[in-house]
């Protein structure tokens, strides 16, 4: 009887021991940190690094409420780290990679497709993991945490389709696409100057209070002021973008023989801290149908965009639709057109 009882004492210790290992290499391998892809407290975390294979990579930093930057040089879009957060808040595991599929998916986690992103809070890393392809059917994306052996399909409860496209890399994706984004209160002064029509290009200035309208040269223009256009005119202003900054890959010589022409407009905007930010605007050449063409100096150029430059440095694609707006004339101005 003795006998029995301890032997029934050693299968119950016995038993104990292997369900404490299954359930810790459980915790370990397939639980706890090793699947929890997500950053509850998105609003704490104020860096995060994301990178390819490619040697492309870009750090997006938190700077203040609401606005973050791309590598420390620009202004970061307020969508897409919006739309990212979302994502890092979100993200759960959708289902675990069968294991004969897994030593393919961490070839690709650690191939070509991989990225690697990195969140911060306070300077410390919370996380890193690593982004690679979608599942077969497009709706879970495979990822991996640093230290796992592990990969999952991790999905966005409510959306649908994969998440490797919420991870952007390069750095022109990443950032504010605006050329003039004011207030029309923050602006000083807007100067634009056209090429071909020099006696409509103008200097309309504010004080915070008052309108001033004069010709590029700063001499007053006889005729008045259409106060309540001016202001509808400063207003255009709070949201004027580009398309997007043309490739590098755009031939050298082609952007040289278009920037050495005379911009046919320019158009620059001074805030309330003396800050001036401008755009050189150059016609784009078009081979469309011949009803979407535009005819200057016998030469066909595209209605919709044109190239711009902006601050001197950034060469980029722009819309007429947009910038139309705020092509107008001293006529326009002062109520005559």
């Amino acid at each position: 009887m003795k006998q029995n009882n301890i032997l029934v004492i050693l299968v119950v210790v016995l038993a104990a021991v292997v369900s404490w290992f299954i359930f810790t290499r459980s915790s370990s391998t397939l639980g706890g940190e090793l699947r929890n892809f997500s950053v509850e407290d998105t609003a704490a975390v104020d860096k995060i690094f994301i990178a390819d294979k490619e040697g492309n990579s870009s750090t997006l930093e938190r700077v203040s409420s609401g606005k973050w930057t791309v590598n420390g040089k620009f202004a970061a879009r307020q969508d897409a780290i919006n739309t990212l957060l979302e994502t890092v808040s979100r993200m759960t595991v959708r289902n675990p990679v069968p294991k004969a599929l897994e030593p393919k998916v961490l070839r690709d986690l650690s191939g070509p497709i991989q990225k690697k992103v990195e969140i911060f809070s306070n300077g410390n890393l919370l996380k890193t993991m690593y982004v690679g392809n979608e599942s077969m059917d497009k709706m879970g994306t495979f990822m991996l945490l640093e230290g796992s052996s592990v990969p999952f399909e991790v999905h966005l409860p409510g959306h649908r389709g994969y998440l490797q496209t919420r991870f952007i890399v390069p750095e022109d994706l990443w950032r504010d696409p605006a050329v003039f984004k004011y207030d029309y209160r923050d602006i000083r002064k807007v100067e634009l100057r056209y090429r071909d029509k020099p006696e409509q290009s103008f200097q309309l200035g504010y004080d915070g209070l008052n309108f001033n309208l004069s010709g590029v040269s700063g001499s007053p223009v006889p005729g008045g002021l259409d106060t309540l256009r001016a202001l509808r005119y400063l207003n255009e202003f709070r949201s004027l973008t580009w398309e997007f900054i043309v490739s590098p890959q755009f031939p050298a010589s082609r952007k040289d023989s278009i920037l050495s022409n005379t911009p046919f407009f320019t158009l620059s905007v001074t805030d309330k801290n003396n800050i001036t930010r401008s755009v050189d605007a150059f016609h784009r050449v078009y081979n469309g149908p011949v009803s979407e063409l535009l005819t200057v100096e016998n030469q066909e150029f595209d209605v919709d965009r044109f190239y711009g430059l902006v601050d001197k440095k950034d060469f980029v694609l722009l819309q007429f639709y947009q910038f139309d707006r705020v092509l107008k004339t001293i006529s326009w101005l002062q109520g005559k057109d």
